[in-house]
Parts: structure tokens; C-alpha cells; sequence
């Protein structure tokens, strides 16, 4: 599937920049975090609610939030790869960055396919339908008890390693250790992560 990207008016993006300003990790900005950290993260992945996309056999978990730039940009660069790098990535909703970031991330979650709300999240970004800068998909009117549950899951787990910021990568690594990233790598820091995983 290719995402129709749609040129973003820099006062859009500044506004939203604005709006989450410390909250984000912009490429180049990323850290490399500690061993017990991402495996820490990687032990919890099993209890977080996650968002499938792709069909291959080597995983890659992504903690993003809906109206993330930088998780927008890497979802762009993750979706080329998923056939050729027999790739699966199981994206981590989180509600944290904006007041319309909880109501999007339940939109999605509480879609009868939640793939396909996430995909016009990501899609439309910047292009939602009320005019408001972000993610695509339009807020939920109403956010049921246990779709709060769900999210405050996930909250929970990227909060227990103190992470400062969205997106987070975490995977297996080949040696049977686990890697975590913090922002957007950059396309050769990338490709040294997929060749890691196991």
C-alpha cells in the first residue's frame, strides 16, 4: 500500500511543533537508550495493545502518538519496507502529546479495523477532515472504559523506562538481546537497526 503524502504548509506544522514542543524527538536528536531499558520494554510488549501492519516474520514495535510528526515521518519510511524486509511493525498507540492525541488514539483503537483507522491517520495527516493540525482521523466523540484502559496500558509501559519522547523503536536483536531507539532514525542508522532484528 503507498501513502498519499500531501504537501504540509509549514504554519500547520509549526503550529502543531508549537503545541508539543518538548515531547518530540526530531531526526538526529535520537539517543541510543540502555540494555536494561529496551529490555525491559521489549518483555512488556506482550501486554501492550498494538496495531499490526505488515505480514513478515521480523518484528519491529513502535510507541507513537497520532499527532507526532517525527512517528508520522518514520511511519513514511517504515511502509516501503515491510515486503522487502519481511517486516511486521506493531505500532504502539499512545494518547499523550496533544488534548485531541487521546481522542484520536481511541478513534483508532475503537475502529472496527483498526489497521485501516490507523493507515487514515497516517494517510491524511494534516489533512483531517475539522481542519485541525495532526493525525487524520477524526477524534472520538466518545471514549469507552475500556478503550481508556487500553491506553492508559500503554502509557504505563513507555512511562516505566522514563522515555521522553515519541517515536520509540523497540526489537530483538539476532544475539537475543533487545535494541530501543528514541526519534527517527536516519536512513543508514535504519538500515543497521533492520539488519538486527531477529
Amino acid at each position: 500500500m503507498t501513502a498519499n503524502h500531501h504537501p504540509v504548509s509549514t504554519a500547520r506544522r509549526t503550529l502543531l511543533a508549537g503545541i508539543v514542543a518538548g515531547a518530540l524527538v526530531p531526526a538526529g536528536a535520537a539517543r541510543a537508550a540502555s540494555t536494561p531499558a529496551a529490555q525491559a520494554l521489549l518483555a512488556a510488549m506482550g501486554q501492550a495493545t498494538t496495531i499490526r501492519q505488515g505480514d513478515g516474520k521480523r518484528r519491529l514495535y513502535v510507541f507513537f502518538d497520532p499527532n507526532c510528526p517525527y512517528c508520522h515521518h518514520l511511519y513514511l519510511k517504515l511502509l516501503p519496507l515491510l515486503g522487502p524486509q519481511d517486516l511486521q511493525v506493531h505500532w504502539v498507540v499512545l494518547g499523550m502529546l496533544t488534548l485531541s492525541s487521546e481522542p484520536k488514539a481511541a478513534a483508532i483503537l475503537q475502529a472496527p479495523d483498526r489497521l485501516k483507522a490507523f493507515e487514515t491517520n497516517e494517510h491524511d495527516y494534516d489533512f483531517a477532515a475539522n481542519g485541525q493540525p495532526g493525525g487524520g482521523i477524526l477524534p472520538a466523540k466518545t471514549i469507552l472504559p475500556q478503550t481508556r484502559r487500553l491506553l492508559q496500558r500503554n502509557l504505563d509501559i513507555y512511562r516505566s523506562q522514563k522515555l521522553f519522547g515519541v517515536p520509540v523503536l523497540v526489537w530483538q536483536r539476532r544475539d537475543g538481546g533487545a535494541g530501543m531507539y528514541v526519534g527517527v532514525p536516519s536512513a543508514q542508522r535504519l538500515k543497521g537497526l533492520l539488519d538486527e532484528l531477529a
